[in-house]
């Protein structure tokens, strides 16, 4: 696993940051003999996670958000290696991973995140995350058995307790995801389910502050407010699980909520591997670098995406996690590294916005474009193109276009898989 006599620059993970800085890289050094480049990711897909809710609840099919990493290598010069990365020893220019070794002369860090669950209480093995593929299937399921045992159980004590559905955490993930299952329950399980009745559904979605979306436009998070209750989703503000049973969840130490789904999206933290690292690193365990997304003292090592803590020079404040950052922060640490190559000087990291967007459903979303905001079915088609653009592969694009155009005439997908039996 290693090219003796090459510049061997490593990249550790395959997300957003990872493929495209892998991509930018690979382009300007096609043509260089001398350098070797290697791709670590634990799965052999880079996966569109932008696009994960709307796989949990059916309305894209699981493998059109997977593009299988080898089929994007086709003639690039890039090596890629299926391995878990287990630790990184900065002193010593080395990746251990679960099939060996890798020496590197650049290293670019883009292990992305893991479900922050910190707040979790105590049972809190039995809640819901959306992080990889598994989990987009395995929720899905989990709502149609809901249902399945909710139509065979009508009048009894447990109706009611069973179509309760509660998503912790009021930022991009959990909103977005009420919003569909909103969607989900009354606009397509309930043309399944006749017997059950839409008043015994319930979404409710618990945020620990006084505001959803915080990080959004103050002006654009009331108008989510608004489309999301109108969506017959209930908001739960300044409240926290406090306690989880197996049918119940307790809010505030208080309020006692009957329901056997709790969804679990109150934030991220950086890879493991990251936080254990020995340098600066924040309260999510992400990596202070600095303005070449460099880390400090350590020359040629590179974090990006959800695994990079940078403050922005001008305003001050620490950059979000999101998928359109991790692509540009991908370029500007492929052009450092390749200046670096070339002996000419790096250039700093310098982040302009462009826009946040939101989706709300299938016919809404917000947005904000520079000085523009967009509510309703204009943001939603502004969503789809805004993300479409930074997918990868034409049959993948396609396939998702009419994944959405199907689901819109036809209904979602409602297929009970039994996963069990697929080991």
């Amino acid at each position: 696993m290693t090219n003796s006599g090459k510049i061997k620059i490593v990249v550790l993970g395959g997300g957003f940051a990872g493929v495209y800085a892998t991509l930018h890289l690979e382009r300007a050094l096609r043509k260089d003999p001398r350098v070797a480049i290697t791709l670590v990711s634990n799965d052999n897909f880079f996966m569109f996670t932008p696009f994960l809710h709307e796989v949990a609840v059916g309305r894209i099919e699981t493998r059109h958000i997977a593009y299988p990493i080898r089929m994007l290598r086709g003639n690039r010069r890039f090596d890629f290696v299926l391995a878990t990365v287990e630790s990184i020893d900065l002193a010593g220019h080395t990746v251990a991973t679960d099939r060996g070794a890798l020496s590197y002369d650049y290293l670019v860090i883009a292990l992305g995140s893991t479900t922050d669950t910190s707040g979790l209480p105590e049972g809190g093995q039995r809640v819901l995350m959306l992080k990889d593929l598994h989990d987009g299937i395995t929720v899905r399921n989990h709502i149609i058995r809901k249902f399945e045992n909710a139509d065979s159980e009508r009048g009894s004590t447990t109706h009611s307790r069973l179509l309760t559905f509660v998503v912790a955490g009021g930022g991009y993930t959990g909103v977005q995801m009420v919003a569909e299952i909103s969607s989900f329950a009354w606009k397509t399980l309930l043309r399944h389910y006749p017997r059950i009745s839409p008043d015994s559904i319930r979404v409710v979605l618990v945020q620990e502050s006084s505001r959803i979306l915080s990080d959004l436009d103050p002006r654009l998070s009331a108008i989510a407010l608004k489309v999301v209750r109108r969506q017959g989703v209930e908001i739960m503000f300044n409240s926290r699980i406090t306690d989880l049973g197996e049918t119940y969840v307790r809010i505030n130490g208080a309020q006692t909520l009957p329901t056997e789904t709790v969804i679990w999206s109150t934030g991220v933290r950086a890879s493991p591997v990251v936080s254990a690292l020995p340098i600066a690193a924040d309260e999510m365990g992400r990596a202070i670098v600095d303005r070449y997304l460099g880390l400090p003292g350590y020359p040629g090592v590179f974090a990006i995406g959800d695994n990079a803590h940078f403050k922005e020079p001008v305003t001050g404040e620490v950059l979000p996690p999101r998928a359109h950052i991790a692509v540009r922060q991908a370029k500007r640490v492929a052009s450092n590294i390749v200046a670096s190559i070339r002996g000419r000087p790096q250039r700093p990291y310098r982040y302009k916005y462009t826009g946040e967007i939101v989706s709300l459903g299938p016919g809404s979303a917000v947005a904000r474009l520079y000085f523009l905001r967009l509510h309703g079915f204009a943001a939603r088609v502004l969503w789809l193109v805004a993300y479409l653009s930074i997918m990868k592969g034409y049959y993948n694009r396609t396939r998702v276009l009419l994944d959405w155009f199907l689901s819109l005439v036809f209904g979602r997908d409602t297929t009970l898989l039994r996963l069990e039996r697929l080991k």
